[in-house]
C-alpha cells in the first residue's frame, strides 16, 4: 500500500522548513499515530494520521518513508 502526504497536508507551522529540507529522519509513532522527524534537535510532529480518520497499526505491517519537494511517500508491506 502507498501513501502520498503532500506539503499542503502536513501541519501549519512544519510546511516551510519541510519544503526546505530541514526537517529530517522521518519516521512513524504508533503511540501517537503521527509522523515525527527532527527539525535541529527537537523532535517535531509534521503529520497526524488520526485527523484523517486513519489508525495505524505496526503489529501487521513494517514500512518505507522517504520525503522530497513533493511531500511524504510510505510503502506499507504486510509482514502475515
Amino acid at each position: 500500500m502507498l501513501i502520498q502526504i503532500g506539503v499542503d497536508e502536513l501541519l501549519g507551522d512544519y510546511k516551510k522548513p519541510f519544503g526546505l529540507n530541514l526537517i529530517k529522519s522521518l519516521s512513524i509513532d504508533y503511540a501517537t499515530n503521527s509522523i515525527h522527524g527532527w527539525l535541529e534537535d527537537e523532535e517535531v510532529i509534521v503529520f497526524k494520521f488520526r485527523d484523517y480518520g486513519f489508525i495505524n497499526d505496526n503489529r501487521y505491517n513494517s514500512y518505507e518513508i522517504s520525503s522530497g519537494g513533493a511531500g511524504i511517500l510510505i510503502e506499507i508491506k504486510s509482514t502475515s
